[in-house]
């Protein structure tokens, strides 16, 4: 019996490891969507992201907003044909959302992005270099993280701003 409470206590271990170093949560996106190409064509976050400054959710990019430039072939990449499939098939592309806070916890992209000024990468990390899409959210977002980021830019860490 004691030899199974330490083979249990250490699976425990080990499984809370994997997953607190995010080794368990790796997401696949269904186009390999590549980031730097489009900001260097000077598309902008917000053309696929439209609620940014709006809401609490930025939104994920609409078929429609892929089909304004890609209705025809612009390139011969597999990953460009994708998005016509989707079309063709009358549904939105499933792409799949890498960042989510907790249920208790409340986040604006209205209030950081258009009343602070947050420019995406600050909380998105490197994304616009990206040439394909992260299996995994770039920036670890704890509540220490969010916490110093109030503090240095002296923004109030009452606990009722984040979690109503």
């Amino acid at each position: 019996m004691k030899l199974f409470l330490i083979g249990f206590v250490a699976v425990a271990v080990l499984f809370s490891l994997l997953i607190g170093l995010g080794l368990g949560s790796r997401t696949e996106q269904p186009i390999a969507f590549n980031h730097k190409k489009h900001l260097d064509q000077g598309v902008e976050c917000i053309t696929c992201h439209p609620y940014s400054k709006e809401q609490m959710f930025s939104g994920l990019p609409k078929i429609a907003t892929c089909l304004e430039c890609h209705k025809d072939p612009v390139t011969q990449s597999p990953e460009e044909e994708k998005i016509r499939q989707f079309a063709k098939k009358g549904g939105e592309i499933p792409w799949k959302r890498l960042y989510r806070e907790p249920d208790h916890v409340f986040y604006s992209h209205r209030r950081h992005v258009l009343l602070g000024k947050i420019e995406c990468q600050t909380c998105h990390g490197n994304i616009g270099q990206s040439e394909s899409p992260p299996s995994k959210p770039l920036t670890k977002m704890t509540m220490k993280w969010c916490m110093d980021c109030h503090t240095k830019s002296k923004v109030t860490n009452d606990c009722n701003a984040c979690h109503e």
